[in-house]
């Protein structure tokens, strides 16, 4: 066993060796996970119990029209693209959230931004999370490069995906705990865990970290967690950084439940997600764009809002639309 980390950045927790890795493979330090091919023959050969409502379900998020929020560079806001991409400006600081912004191979976005992917720009930063195709697409980061001049921010070894697609593009890859180099004051991104894993194509099973990103501008604190099954990362997260203000989260993608409860969180598990975080504000993504698993497409939406109701928290829940601005 050696350990990984990108030497150049610094680490938040003194005594952090690096990520753990065996021959290529990152290593998982709470509960081991792979995506056996047994499981997905499993999950492709089981009846979906749901497949009537989920076949009736023609629920969709709210799109927004309005693009004047894309010339002001002077407030701060969020704009959900939709499933985990946002567009997030904070004192000034534009950045991107794992720009996915067309279909899937062999999957169509059930919603479409109501806007030309052209017309982003003014973006200093694309922070990348992992190597899944629907975190990481190359046609969008080709997009969003052609029309602005950004520093990529992504995982250890992402380079090897996304070098042949960024040319001279500058990127830093880091590890768990890890801060980018921005030489911005008072602007700060850190590298966190998730529990999940990365996986291109048939043989490359966790050559590339996966994780989540705190990002830190003057008050404000916003944690965008990426792909992630829950775990007691979220707690220990909570405790380095006390003051979060907005969890971004995934409600989708759960079931069926021997399948995905290793890779996502169920809205249930989102909220206690958010709980153990601490934070102030939770808005939900990773539902309502793909088809990606055997839940109704509006089930996340109504399931996560029911939590919240139940101990009357509703304010503390963000629910916008596609490409609704969300002021912070």
């Amino acid at each position: 066993m050696r350990y990984l980390k990108n030497d150049e950045l610094p680490v938040i927790l003194p005594d952090w060796p690096g990520n753990p890795i065996e021959g290529k493979e990152f290593q998982y330090l709470d509960r081991s996970f792979r995506p056996e091919w047994k499981v997905v023959f499993r999950m492709l050969m089981t009846p979906n119990p749901q497949g009537k409502e989920k076949k009736q379900d023609q629920w969709r998020p709210e799109v927004f029209t309005d693009t004047n929020y894309l010339q002001d560079k002077a407030r701060d806001w969020i704009v959900w693209l939709g499933h985990a991409s946002f567009l997030i400006q904070l004192k000034g600081i534009r950045m991107i959230t794992d720009p996915v912004l067309f279909d899937l191979p062999f999957i169509s976005r059930k919603v479409n931004i109501p806007f030309q992917a052209s017309m982003l720009n003014n973006i200093d930063y694309v922070l990348l999370s992992h190597d899944h195709r629907d975190h990481c697409d190359e046609k969008s980061l080709k997009t969003v490069l052609k029309h602005n001049d950004p520093v990529i921010l992504t995982s250890l070894r992402m380079h090897s995906i996304i070098g042949k697609w960024i040319a001279n593009t500058p990127y830093q890859e880091a590890g768990w705990y890890q801060i980018y180099n921005t030489n911005l004051n008072g602007f700060k991104i850190t590298y966190l865990p998730a529990q999940h894993w990365c996986r291109r194509g048939l043989k490359d099973f966790n050559w590339r970290l996966w994780g989540s990103f705190m990002i830190e501008a003057g008050d404000k604190t916003i944690y965008f967690g990426a792909d992630s099954a829950f775990g007691n990362h979220f707690k220990e997260i909570g405790k380095l950084f006390p003051d979060i203000d907005i969890a971004i989260l995934g409600i989708g993608a759960y079931k069926p439940e021997f399948m995905m409860k290793d890779n996502h969180t169920s809205p249930k598990e989102a909220y206690d997600a958010f709980k153990a975080l601490g934070a102030k504000k939770m808005l939900p993504m990773h539902y309502g764009t793909y088809d990606l698993s055997n839940e109704p497409i509006s089930e996340p939406y109504r399931l996560i809002q029911k939590y919240f109701e139940e101990t009357e928290k509703q304010s503390d829940l963000l629910l916008p639309g596609i490409n609704e601005v969300v002021p912070l």
